[in-house]
């Protein structure tokens, strides 16, 4: 009975999803950390068997076949991105390694270091190249030298590492050692190298897998350059406005191509064919992370929000997420059939599938995703690959009948929706009430119009009242339209209040007087009351009148202006100025 009753029980429940991931392969002692940027997945040996490329922050490089380690090597710095590339239309066609470190990208070839490519140097400001020329003269004075760089760089002239470590020294016999020291390498002084921030692969003219392809670069001097496919000359450059930090490309080099840019200012710019375009997505937050999924572009930011746009600039949607974002990839399937998906991974382990704003999939990992990659591993092409924070290494496969498609997943209203509402029951008393304002709707009509109409009324006199005794914000009485704005200046004791008056009406006014009135124990005003000679319409006055706090506590109070009329006894318009706490003197000591 136990057993039957368990079976009915479980018919009932309703049938979890099935997750579309299957495990493949996990080592939580591989030892490498790394971002999204670390990690690559190429067929190396073009026998269709997939190789996984990894590198680190602790200079090495690592490729896995299988589960198995193939290949290792130490690289000469730190590493910032590693690609894939085909430089030739080769039989069979072998890819090369490039590994982004420093100013430099390293190319390999058949597991071996074949050559580098070196970005070129930056060009240094002709004023701080004149002040190094005459520091390393014999004789020459150090601390003219000093005060010359510093004036430089307080005038907004970007210094090379040089100029920047010679101002972090302080004394004077320091400052004498370190020109001393540059003077025999003065052929090599104020060269300065940018570093690599990105890197992503172009197609060359062809839409293959194994098409000849380019290099495309971010780096810290706000460039983005597009290498040819030997990786030895620079086919096309183009300057942002900011340091880029994550690139997506599409397109073909020799046809057309777009490359999308996240940079530092929280913006996203546009290139096309080399150009690069007005039209700017701003982000409320920085990016951290950048999908191009067909015409729409997946950013990830800061505030853990997914917003979308199309590429011409127009927001779509937006996904909120619940903890901060790790790191995104996209899931691209070609050959078996035609999917594409993102891939989100989150602070929390979580890693996400949606398609669209519709969510798919949430895998489970119980530690903190730093890197992702998706692509063919082995000879399966959904794999994704997981690096943790803790070094682990995971490896999932994606089902072959998994159903990617977002319109499938359940959306409408939330299933609280259908609880009912305890809704409580009618009292006698609501019955009544109900039944006399079905009776009498007219009657309760009409004397809420009639209020209405008495509140307006009392409103407008008011109003009226107000602008006649000259308190309001426009005066018309005498038949004149006078406006009056006042702004204080100053922190004391010494205060000057900046009075903005204009005629708005047709006629000029001839000798207006203006009267300015305060607490005579706070504050002093040389001349309370003089005339205006002529307020010409429409025209803006601007009048200073200066006001001298006498406290010694800085005590405040209120300064009234009037504008008074010769034709009667009230003001035309009257403004109240609040006064700020005021700032004890400064007593000079000397």
């Amino acid at each position: 009975m136990d057993g039957a009753g368990s079976d009915a029980k479980a018919a009932n429940e309703p049938e979890k999803k099935k997750c579309p991931w299957l495990d493949a392969w996990h080592d939580p002692v591989a030892g490498m950390s790394c971002y999204s940027s670390f990690l690559c997945l190429a067929d190396l040996a073009a026998d269709g068997d997939h190789r996984l490329v990894m590198v680190d922050m602790k200079k090495r490089i690592r490729m896995y076949k299988g589960t198995t380690i193939q290949w290792e090597h130490k690289l000469p710095d730190v590493p910032c991105a590693v690609q894939s590339f085909y430089h030739e239309a080769g039989h069979p066609p072998i890819p090369t390694l490039a590994v982004a470190s420093g100013h430099r990208v390293l190319i390999f070839r058949n597991m071996r270091p074949s050559m580098q490519y070196r970005l070129p140097a930056l060009e240094i400001d002709p004023v701080e190249k004149d002040i190094w020329q005459d520091l390393t003269q014999d004789g020459a004075d150090v601390q003219a030298g000093f005060d010359k760089l510093n004036a430089a760089r307080e005038n907004g002239t970007a210094l090379s590492n040089q100029s920047i470590d010679f101002l972090a020294v302080e004394d004077l016999e320091s400052q004498t050692e370190y020109v001393r020291a540059c003077r025999p390498n003065e052929d090599h002084l104020l060269q300065q190298q940018t570093a690599i921030t990105c890197m992503e692969v172009l197609k060359q003219n062809m839409d293959e897998p194994t098409a000849v392809s380019m290099l495309v670069i971010g780096t810290e001097n706000r460039m983005i350059y597009i290498l040819n496919s030997s990786a030895l000359e620079i086919a096309a450059k183009v300057k942002l406005e900011a340091v880029p930090t994550f690139i997506s490309v599409l397109g073909l080099f020799d046809v057309e191509y777009r490359i999308t840019v996240a940079c530092r200012d929280g913006n996203i710019y546009t290139v096309k064919n080399g150009q690069v375009l007005s039209n700017v997505i701003e982000l409320e937050t920085q990016p951290v992370g950048l999908v191009r999924f067909d015409k729409n572009v997946y950013v990830g930011c800061m505030d853990n929000v997914i917003h979308c746009f199309h590429f011409k600039g127009k927001k779509n949607h937006s996904i909120y997420l619940p903890c901060p974002i790790s790191c995104m990839s996209l899931l691209q399937i070609a050959k078996s059939r035609v999917a594409k998906a993102l891939v989100v991974a989150l602070q929390n382990g979580e890693v996400r599938l949606y398609n669209g704003k519709h969510l798919i999939a949430t895998v489970e990992t119980h530690d903190v995703v730093t890197g992702v990659k998706l692509g063919t591993f082995g000879r399966e092409e959904g794999s994704m690959v997981l690096s943790f924070k803790s070094g682990a290494l995971m490896v999932k496969i994606l089902q072959r009948n998994a159903n990617l498609d977002g319109t499938s997943v359940t959306v409408g209203p939330p299933p609280e929706q259908d609880i009912p509402l305890d809704v409580p029951k009618k009292t006698k008393l609501y019955v009544e009430q109900t039944s006399r304002e079905r009776e009498q709707a007219i009657d309760m009509h009409r004397t809420f119009q009639r209020d209405l109409c008495k509140l307006r009324l009392s409103t407008a006199r008011a109003y009226v009242n107000l602008l006649g005794s000259g308190h309001g914000p426009m005066s018309t009485a005498a038949g004149a339209q006078v406006r009056i704005n006042a702004q204080v200046l100053g922190m004391g004791p010494q205060f000057k209040i900046l009075v903005r008056i204009q005629n708005a009406g047709a006629t000029a006014l001839y000798d207006v007087p203006v009267h300015c009135t305060t607490n005579q124990n706070l504050y002093r005003i040389p001349r309370p009351s003089f005339f205006l000679p002529v307020l010409v319409p429409q025209q803006v006055y601007l009048v200073e009148i200066p006001l001298t706090c006498i406290n010694e506590n800085g005590g405040t109070a209120a300064v009234r202006i009037f504008l008074a009329s010769s034709q009667g006894t009230m003001p035309l318009i009257s403004a109240i100025v609040q006064m700020p706490i005021s700032e004890p003197a400064i007593i000079d000591s000397f």
